[in-house]
């Protein structure tokens, strides 16, 4: 199955809701850029745990088209190195690790 996922880039942003008690239950969610949610986080989990999935599901898109990008050009390793595209490639996978993990590498 071949289906395409909902074109990037994705956020994430806290979103939590209060239940019968009074009592915050902390919750993240994933949005598309014009808005459309991708999906939520268990809010059974810890809220660190949450909103670090909730980073590694936002960054989904850049690091599908990093590794894409590696693989494309890994067929013909000097050639790319010559055209610069390896130093790109591990700008573009640095770039999109850091997003996931919420900080630079």
């Amino acid at each position: 199955m071949n289906r395409a996922h909902t074109p990037g880039p994705w956020i994430c942003q806290y979103s939590p809701y209060t239940a019968q008690d009074g009592h915050e239950i902390p919750a993240f969610e994933v949005h598309a850029d014009g808005g459309e949610k991708v999906c939520d986080t268990n809010e059974d989990r810890p809220a660190p745990e949450q909103e670090a999935n909730a980073r590694l599901i936002a960054a989904a898109p850049e690091l599908l088209d990093a590794l894409e990008y590696f693989f494309n050009i890994m067929h013909d390793y000097e050639s790319s190195l010559r055209k610069g595209y390896i130093i790109t490639a591990f700008e573009q996978a640095r770039a999109a690790i850091a997003r996931a993990k919420g900080g630079a590498l």
